[in-house]
C-alpha cells in the first residue's frame, strides 16, 4: 500500500490487511506476466549463445576453405645446431643434404690501440660511413660535435642508422656491419687527423679522404655451401629461393639433412577444431530442446527452447548440409569417406587413422572436398547470423518484441492496481467515517433512553 494506514477503530476490523488481500487477487495477472518475460528471457539468451557457437563454427570452416591448411609443408633438420628450415605450401616433399663449408660474416673493424679516453677537441668532425658498392651502396654523413668523448661518438655514429652498430669493447672502438656477406663491406671517409689519429681505424688515409690501412678484425665473408651436391654461396646465413618454398637458417659447419613433407598435423588440427565446434552447437540444441521424463511417465522439465520450431529446423538442417555428400568427382566427397562419422546422439566423430589416410595419399582432392563443403555449410549458416537480417537476429527481435509488450503490460497493470488502492482506501475510509457516525447516533440515542428512563422512576416514586 502507498503508506495510508486506515485504523477501523468504528469497526474493528484492520482495512489494511483487506485492501493488501483484495489488491493481492489484482496482482496475480502481474506475477504471471513476469514469469512470461522470464521465460522469453530465456530463450533469447539461449538463440543468442546459439549465435555465438555458430560464428564460431564459421570461422572453423574459414579455416577449411585454404588450399594451405591441407597442403601444408613441415621441414625437419637432423641437427638444428647446424641448420634449421621452415617449408611453405609450395616446397616439394623431399630430403636435402646441406654440406656447410663457411659461414656468412659481417664486416668488422676496430681501433688498433685504446681510445677509450679520447676528448675530441678539435672542432666539429664531419666523416662519412659507407657500407656496400654499385647501386645498393649506402653513404652516411655522421657530424661529431666538438668536446665528444668516446661515448659520444658511438652514439652518434648508431643514432645515424647507417648499416653498422658502433661499440666500445675494452677501450676501442668496434664497428660490426648489420649485414653479412661480401656486398656488405664498411669504408670510412674523412679526415686522417680524426680517423687515424684520434680513432685509430686505419693508417692513413688517400686524396679522396678514403681511409687506408683499415684495421679488420673480421673480413666480410659469403656463406659457402653445397645442396645435393650442388655449390651454392650466399650472402646471408638465412638462405631463400635455392629451393623453392624453402628457408634454410645456416649456424654452424658441417653436414645434416633436411626433410619435408606434408604437414599433415596442421590439417588434422583444423579439421578437430571444426568438429568440435560443431558438436558443440548440435549439443548445446539438444540440451535446450530435450524433455524430461520421470519414471513414471509423466514430464518431469524441458529445454529453454522446447517446442521451438526454429531450433528442430536448425538442428535437423545443419547435421544435413554437414554430413550429406558434395557433387564432386572424387572418392572424397563426403565426411564419412574422411573418417568423419555420426553417432546416434548426432555428434561427430573422428577415426584419425583413416582421415591421416586420405590426407597423405590424396591431399588436392581432399582440399577440394573441404572447399566446397565448408563453402555450402558456411553459406547455410550466415542465412542465419547474418547480422541485422539472419533468422536468428529476426527470432531475437521477435522475442524482444514480446518482451517490451509485456512490459508495457505490466505497466498498465501496476498503474490500475495503484488506481485501485487509491478506490479502496477511500471506499474504506468512507465507510469507516459512516460507522462512526452510526457510532455517535447510537450511543446519543442511548444516553437519551437512560435518561428517559431515569425520569420516569423518579416521577412514580412521587
Amino acid at each position: 500500500m502507498a503508506g495510508i494506514q486506515i485504523m477501523g477503530l468504528s469497526s474493528g476490523m484492520d482495512y489494511n490487511v483487506i485492501i493488501e488481500k483484495m489488491l493481492d487477487l489484482e496482482r496475480i495477472p502481474l506475477t504471471r506476466m513476469t514469469q512470461r518475460k522470464d521465460v522469453y528471457k530465456q530463450r533469447q539468451d539461449a538463440w543468442r549463445d546459439v549465435n555465438t557457437r555458430l560464428s564460431a563454427l564459421d570461422t572453423r570452416l574459414t579455416d577449411l576453405r585454404f588450399s594451405s591448411t591441407f597442403q601444408g609443408r613441415i621441414a625437419a633438420s637432423g641437427d638444428d645446431q647446424l641448420v634449421t628450415a621452415a617449408a611453405g605450401n609450395q616446397a616439394a616433399e623431399g630430403v636435402y643434404e646441406i654440406k656447410i663449408t663457411d659461414l656468412a660474416l659481417a664486416h668488422r673493424v676496430a681501433s688498433r690501440g685504446e681510445v677509450g679516453e679520447l676528448v675530441y677537441t678539435a672542432g666539429d668532425e664531419v666523416f662519412e660511413i659507407i657500407v656496400g658498392e654499385g647501386d645498393s651502396q649506402q653513404t652516411t654523413e655522421i657530424t661529431i660535435e666538438s668536446g665528444s668523448d668516446l661515448q659520444a661518438i658511438v652514439k652518434a655514429i648508431n643514432d645515424a642508422k647507417a648499416d653498422v652498430k658502433a661499440a666500445v669493447i675494452g677501450g676501442r672502438l668496434v664497428l660490426d656491419g648489420t649485414d653479412t656477406g661480401t656486398d656488405h663491406q664498411i669504408q670510412l671517409n674523412g679526415r686522417a687527423e680524426f680517423l687515424v689519429e684520434q680513432l685509430q681505424l686505419g693508417t692513413g688515409v688517400d686524396e679522396d679522404g678514403n681511409l687506408t690501412g683499415m684495421h679488420t678484425i673480421q673480413t666480410a665473408q659469403d656463406a659457402q655451401f653445397t645442396i645435393n651436391g650442388i655449390e651454392l654461396s650466399s650472402t646471408s646465413n638465412t638462405v631463400k629461393d635455392v629451393v623453392q618454398g624453402v628457408t634454410f637458417n645456416l649456424k654452424e659447419a658441417g653436414t645434416v639433412q633436411v626433410t619435408v613433407t606434408q604437414d599433415v598435423d596442421l590439417a588434422v588440427s583444423k579439421i578437430r577444431a571444426f568438429v568440435e565446434q560443431y558438436n558443440s552447437v548440435i549439443s548445446f540444441l539438444a540440451e535446450k530442446t530435450k524433455v524430461t521424463m520421470t519414471e513414471a511417465g509423466s514430464i518431469e522439465s524441458t529445454g529453454t527452447l522446447q517446442g521451438d520450431g526454429t531450433a528442430y529446423r536448425l538442428r535437423e538442417a545443419l547435421r544435413f548440409q554437414t554430413t550429406s555428400s558434395v557433387d564432386i568427382e572424387s572418392e572424397y566427397n563426403q565426411l564419412a569417406v574422411l573418417g568423419i562419422t555420426t553417432n546416434k546422439e548426432g555428434i561427430l566423430q573422428i577415426d584419425e587413422t583413416k582421415l591421416r589416410e586420405a590426407l597423405q595419399a590424396k591431399p588436392e582432392a581432399v582440399t577440394a572436398f573441404f572447399n566446397k563443403k565448408a563453402t555450402h555449410v558456411k553459406d547455410f549458416i550466415q542465412d542465419y547470423v547474418q547480422y541485422g537480417t539472419g533468422i536468428l537476429a529476426e527470432k531475437q527481435e521477435s522475442i524482444g518484441r514480446m518482451m517490451r509488450d509485456i512490459d508495457r503490460q505490466i505497466e498498465r497493470l501496476e498503474d490500475r492496481i495503484a488506481r485501485k488502492e487509491e478506490s479502496l482506501v477511500t471506499q474504506f475510509t468512507a465507510l469507516e467515517s459512516a460507522l462512526a457516525g452510526f457510532q455517535s447516533q447510537s450511543d446519543w440515542l442511548e444516553l437519551q433512553l437512560t435518561q428517559l428512563s431515569s425520569w420516569t422512576n423518579t416521577n412514580r416514586k412521587r
